[in-house]
C-alpha cells in the first residue's frame, strides 16, 4: 500500500472577512474547511496568541476543549499546529516581553495535546540583527531557547517542528534557518527524535532554494509542512501553489520519495475572497490539493 499524505489547512484560511471588522471564528473556520473536502486541520495558535484572544485569557483551557470537540465532531482531526513567535522587528526589540512569548508558547504545546496534534510548529530563535551572521552563534542560541519546549512538549507527548526561515542572500535581516543546512544541523545537534523539521515551502522558494532539493535533503527529519507559493520578488506572498513559480511537480515527487506521510498543510490566504464566493473558492483549494497529491 502506497504511504499517504494528508490534505490539510490552517484554519487561518477563514480568519479574516473581506469588507467586515468580525473575523470567522475558529469553529466557522472548522466547519468550513471540513465542508469543502479536506481531510485535517491545522489550527494556528499563533493567530490567537494576541492580547485578549483565546491563548491569553484565563479560561484558555475551556476555549481550546470547545476547538476539539468541534474538531471530534466535524470529524477533521489535527496533526499539527503553529506555536507562537516574535516577528522580524520583534526579534531585534530589546524591550520585547519575551515572557509573555514563553507563556503562551507552553501554553500553545498544552493546546496542541489537548487537541489531538502531534506536532506543533515553533520558529527558530532569531538572534537580533547582526551583519555579521554567526550560524554557530544562532544554533547555540536556539539548542537554549527550545531546551524548555522540548521538555514541556515531551510531557504533553507532542513533538516539535522546527520552521525553515528566510535567507534574504544580505539585502534583508538574517533569519536562522534560512539556509537549510543550518536548520538540519540544529535538529541534528539536538538529536531528539521529538524534534524534526516543518518546511515553508514559500520560505525556501523565497530563499534562492529549490524546493524539491529541500525535501530531499531533510529526507526522514520532515515532520510538518507548510505548503504555499510566491515570485520568487522578496515578498512572503503565501499564495497558493501555482499561483507563484515553484515547481510543483517536483515538490511533490520528493516528499512521495521521501516517504513524508503528515500533513501536505497548505498556510496560503484567501482574506480578500468575499464571503458569498468563500465556500466556492475553499472548494477550489481543495481540489487542487487533491490534484497535487495526485501527481506522479
Amino acid at each position: 500500500m502506497k504511504k499517504k499524505m494528508y490534505l490539510s489547512t490552517t484554519h487561518s484560511i477563514m480568519r479574516s472577512i473581506y469588507g467586515q471588522s468580525r473575523r470567522y471564528t475558529v469553529e466557522e473556520a472548522v466547519k468550513a474547511v471540513k465542508k469543502a473536502g479536506y481531510d485535517r486541520i491545522d489550527i494556528s495558535l499563533w493567530a490567537l496568541c494576541s492580547p485578549g484572544d483565546i491563548m491569553t485569557g484565563a479560561n484558555w483551557e475551556d476555549e481550546v476543549e470547545k476547538i476539539a470537540l468541534v474538531c471530534e465532531e466535524q470529524k477533521l482531526p489535527v496533526w499539527q499546529t503553529h506555536g507562537n513567535t516574535a516577528s522580524g522587528p520583534q526579534w531585534d526589540d530589546p524591550n520585547y516581553d519575551f515572557d509573555y512569548l514563553n507563556m503562551t508558547n507552553l501554553r500553545c504545546i498544552k493546546a496542541t495535546a489537548m487537541l489531538g496534534g502531534k506536532w506543533m510548529v515553533v520558529h527558530p530563535k532569531n538572534l537580533p540583527h547582526d551583519k555579521l551572521y554567526s550560524a554557530e552563534k544562532a544554533k547555540q542560541a536556539n539548542i537554549a531557547y527550545l531546551a524548555p519546549y522540548i521538555e514541556a512538549a515531551k510531557k504533553a507527548g507532542i513533538g516539535l517542528a522546527v520552521e525553515n526561515m528566510v535567507d534574504y542572500r544580505g539585502w534583508r535581516r538574517r533569519y536562522c534557518g534560512g539556509d537549510i543546512y543550518e536548520l538540519i544541523d540544529l535538529v541534528d545537534t539536538i538529536g531528539d527524535s521529538s524534534v524534526g523539521i516543518c518546511l515553508d515551502t514559500g520560505h525556501a522558494h523565497l530563499g534562492g532554494m529549490d524546493v524539491g532539493a529541500c525535501v530531499r535533503e531533510i529526507g526522514s527529519r520532515l515532520r510538518a509542512t507548510h505548503i504555499n507559493d510566491n515570485h520568487r520578488n522578496g515578498q512572503d506572498e503565501h499564495l497558493f501553489p501555482y499561483f507563484g513559480t515553484i515547481d510543483w511537480t517536483d515538490t511533490v515527487r520528493a516528499l512521495k520519495e521521501t516517504g513524508y506521510t503528515g500533513d501536505f498543510a497548505y498556510e496560503a490566504g484567501s482574506q480578500r475572497i468575499p464571503p458569498e464566493t468563500r465556500e466556492t473558492w475553499l472548494r477550489y483549494t481543495a481540489g487542487l490539493g487533491r490534484k497535487l497529491l495526485a501527481l506522479e
